[in-house]
């Protein structure tokens, strides 16, 4: 058998849709003028939002939205959101433990039942039970390591395109320990509306009893309809087979594979973030007061 790569379908997509930003990031940059006159905004950081919706309306309409968002919520997503800061920040203690990760490489299969789904959508691991509110960590010290692993998906054109899928393992939540109201009012108060982000679906493995309830209140409140609806309780991982590979999955919550390193990953972006290599949306708009 030949060795040398392929070209598939979904390279064939990538291609087509970065052609087509291409074509619309000048007409995007003249329908924002006024909003982009006095900020520096990246080609970089403008085209995921063509990728979610190559319309140049409906994209501007789009980044005004961030913008707007991103004046109303100060410090939440700016340029201090860094892992180089310093070392006993917030951010790094939330983020070592592994409440949410987003191991690069894991992402969905294709969807043989409908051919416009060709796979490729990051998946999100989130497990609230290691999201332990007595240790000090505030909602804003939880929301901003949730926007770090947000803004490391949106360097991935997939993100934008195709959508990203949530995992969430419930099994050990408990509601005084591991919740806080405010977390889904800032973090979906964001997604929704204002980031160049598609919410693909949601999966609810072992959820109990009384998560239920929980769970119809926050998304009645701020879930749109066809998000909850992109929403499922399941028992097991067999009923996602097809939706992703089982063995990449992390064996604490039921896969086989080893747990992935995030001390080396968090390592990673700190050189990155002191190279000078990070794509972060963060620069966008107005800057920190700090500067």
């Amino acid at each position: 058998m030949s060795s040398s790569p392929t070209t598939t379908a979904t390279d064939k997509n990538d291609e087509t849709t970065s052609s087509l930003s291409s074509q619309l990031l000048p007409l995007l940059r003249a329908e924002l003028a006024s909003e982009l006159d006095a900020v520096a905004v990246t080609d970089e950081q403008l085209v995921p939002f063509l990728r979610w919706k190559p319309n140049v309306a409906r994209a501007a309409q789009r980044v005004r939205a961030f913008l707007s968002w991103k004046r109303d919520n100060p410090h939440l997503f700016d340029e201090t959101l860094r892992l180089s800061q310093k070392d006993d920040d917030p951010l790094c203690r939330v983020l070592a433990s592994r409440f949410i990760v987003a191991p690069p490489g894991l992402t969905t299969k294709p969807n043989h039942r409908n051919n416009n789904d060709k796979g490729g959508s990051p998946v999100l691991i989130g497990r609230l039970r290691n999201n332990d509110l007595r240790d000090g960590r505030t909602v804003d010290d939880v929301c901003r390591a949730l926007f770090y692993t947000l803004d490391r998906l949106l360097e991935t054109p997939a993100s934008s395109e195709q959508g990203i899928v949530i995992l969430h393992d419930l099994r050990g939540f408990s509601p005084s320990k591991n919740a806080d109201l405010g977390i889904p009012k800032t973090l979906f108060g964001a997604l929704f509306g204002h980031f160049p982000v598609r919410i693909k679906a949601i999966y609810l493995l072992n959820a109990p009893f009384f998560f239920h309830a929980f769970f119809q209140m926050v998304s009645t409140l701020l879930f749109p309809a066809k998000v909850k609806a992109r929403c499922k309780f399941i028992k097991s991982l067999k009923e996602i087979e097809d939706v992703v590979d089982i063995d990449l999955l992390p064996r604490d919550v039921g896969g086989n594979a080893d747990e992935f390193d995030v001390e080396a990953w968090m390592e990673e972006q700190k050189q990155r973030e002191l190279n000078g290599t990070l794509v972060t949306m963060t620069t966008i708009g107005p800057r920190s007061s700090n500067e």
